[in-house]
């Protein structure tokens, strides 16, 4: 049998590298696709990790605007614009049944705060929600003496502790130079000093804010520098100062103080009342703070500084012969200046009895006492709180700025994914 020859097999390999370049070509398309695909996924999942973050960090700031004051529920709200929040509720139970509940009005400090946040990013949005147990701040209006500075003890009478003082004391302490004062008084309850940093009251900004609505004074004998300050309503009630009585003309004081007298001056008060000053005020004699007739009252007097007085020009406030609260049940008397406030015993020995009063000030306290053989008694009572938190919540006092804050503390397993409604 004779063999024949096998055709000729040219172009295989050809063939070959031809087809596994097409599948090397269709794979990379594959691949390609998926990685677009990938990207999609991963960008989704950046955007909704994003979202989820900012809705954390919209908690904080919720909280933080919560401590604000005053401090409502509904300040909540202005997250809202801020680090994709989109929305920012914070509500409270206002009975036993869990659907009874608000998201305005005053913090009420004895229940817990949900807060609700919903935030957005690149089209994603996630909503977080936890619950806090809010911490009140201190409010220093509840203390006899708040000063961010510190208190001073004039010893120009002596050195014989005849000052007695009851209730807390809220100073800035760094060092022992600034309870050096306490060996010249008597404090007798409301020890140790209060600890953490006191707020500094913008008073300033609340004299020039209040200052041109405010009404003149509802009476004012200047010849018996009898001045009287009458509220009515349910709401506090803001005055100006009346014109200094000519008879102080003559003293220096006259032309730095925005009012001054120089004679015994009588305040009757009645309701809530709000005195504005613009450049400090200063009583040369005694003064005595009582309510109207069968009335009750509270005075607030909020004085910027005299910036005049030699050796004072820092005092807003001050009463070179103290003074006197005739009925404290029915009078309370605050005293608010971002500057210092003094009281002196510059020419009386008598003493004074200044139960019912509340001194907040942005700089020192300075007490002048009278010699020995008289007292001063200054105090704030317990029964002054629920009036002190009322001028707080409805404005009468400054707001604080500073020193110890509200806290709103993490209720545990509170924090969780959710909707808003």
């Amino acid at each position: 049998m004779i063999a024949t020859a096998a055709p000729r097999e040219r172009g295989f390999i050809l063939v070959g590298v031809v087809m596994f370049m097409l599948a090397l070509t269709i794979l990379g398309l594959s691949l390609f696709s998926l990685s677009s695909y990938e990207a999609q996924f991963f960008y989704g999942s950046l955007a909704r990790e994003q979202a989820l973050q900012r809705s954390e960090s919209g908690l904080e700031l919720v909280k933080a605007l919560l401590t604000s004051t005053p401090a409502r529920l509904e300040n909540a709200q202005s997250a809202v614009g801020q680090y994709g929040i989109t929305r920012a509720i914070a509500y409270q139970w206002r009975s036993a049944n869990l659907s009874d509940t608000t998201s305005r009005g005053l913090v009420n400090w004895d229940s817990s705060v949900v807060v609700v946040v919903t935030a957005r990013e690149r089209g994603e949005s996630r909503t977080l929600q936890a619950r806090f147990t809010p911490i009140p701040p201190r409010n220093p209006y509840r203390d006899l003496v708040t000063c961010a500075g510190r208190p001073v003890a004039n010893t120009a009478n002596g050195t014989t502790p005849t000052v007695e003082l009851y209730g807390p004391v809220w100073q800035t302490i760094t060092s022992a130079a600034d309870t050096v004062w306490t060996p010249y008084a008597k404090w007798l309850s409301g020890r140790p000093f209060i600890s953490g940093v006191p707020p500094t009251p913008a008073a300033d900004a609340y004299v020039d804010a209040r200052l041109p609505s405010a009404s003149a004074p509802t009476a004012w004998d200047s010849v018996r520098c009898n001045l009287t300050f009458r509220n009515t309503g349910s709401t506090p009630r803001w005055f100006v100062s009346p014109r200094s009585p000519t008879s102080g003309s003559g003293r220096p004081e006259y032309n730095q103080f925005g009012f001054f007298t120089d004679a015994l001056t009588t305040i009757s008060v009645s309701g809530t009342c709000v005195w504005v000053i613009p450049a400090g005020v200063c009583f040369r004699q005694r003064v005595i703070v009582q309510p109207e007739p069968g009335r009750s009252g509270t005075l607030v007097i909020v004085a910027k500084r005299n910036g005049l007085a030699p050796g004072y020009t820092n005092t807003g406030i001050w009463f070179q012969t103290g003074l006197d609260l005739l009925d404290p049940t029915n009078t309370k008397l605050f005293l608010v200046s971002q500057g210092d406030i003094a009281l002196s015993s510059l020419r009386n020995a008598s003493s004074r009895d200044m139960r019912a009063l509340s001194i907040v000030a942005g700089g020192n306290v300075e007490f002048m006492p009278p010699p020995s053989g008289s007292t001063w008694k200054l105090m704030y009572d317990a029964s002054m709180d629920a009036v002190a938190d009322g001028l707080v919540a409805s404005g009468a006092v400054p707001a604080t700025s500073g020193g110890s804050s509200a806290v709103f503390a993490y209720t545990g397993a509170s924090w969780k994914e959710t909707r808003l409604p």
